[in-house]
């Protein structure tokens, strides 16, 4: 009876803890939108008036071309876009496996290898912004598929992305 009594209080004692502990881990992994899109604003904000700009929002835009047009010649190809996605799931892969010391490095090589926000990262999405049809992504394509994506978040039309764009009541 001793014995049952013990294996009962020890499991409850178990079930009690796991369950106090899980929500906590879930709640650290996942953001809330508005989460989410304070971190975004933060990141696009460059004059610090906590709203996005059609300027500001281009001027990212701009900066994450070059990243992906690895050979300078003003277009990204399927190529190039293929190799950078490839990279980062090549570095995440990296980082899971590392251990110890080496999880920092491997970190570091993690977010330096994320791809930066560009329309046409996905191949359906490639294909739609490449509106010549070259196979390559221009510029001129990028400004304008960024411009739409701009429009869509403006959800108020104010001409701004700021807080108000993620609230429910728009």
């Amino acid at each position: 009876m001793r014995n049952r009594t013990l294996i009962l209080g020890v499991t409850a004692l178990a079930v009690a803890v796991t369950g106090m502990a899980a929500p906590s881990f879930a709640a650290r992994d996942k953001m809330t939108p508005e989460q989410r899109a304070e971190r975004m604003i933060k990141r696009l904000d460059t004059n610090s008036d906590s709203k996005v700009s059609l300027n500001e929002f281009q001027a990212r835009m701009t900066t994450n071309f070059k990243t992906f047009d690895t050979n300078g010649d003003g277009q990204i190809s399927a190529d190039e876009m293929k190799a950078k996605r490839q990279a980062f799931r090549d570095a995440r892969k990296a980082w899971h496996e590392a251990k110890g010391k080496e999880r920092d490095a491997a970190l570091a090589q993690l977010k330096e290898a994320r791809p930066a926000m560009v329309p046409g990262m996905r191949p359906k999405a490639f294909k739609r912004v490449d509106t010549d049809g070259n196979g390559s992504l221009s510029a001129a394509e990028v400004a304008s598929a960024s411009e739409k994506m701009f429009k869509r978040r403006d959800k108020n039309g104010d001409g701004v992305i700021d807080a108000a764009d993620f609230s429910k009541k728009v």
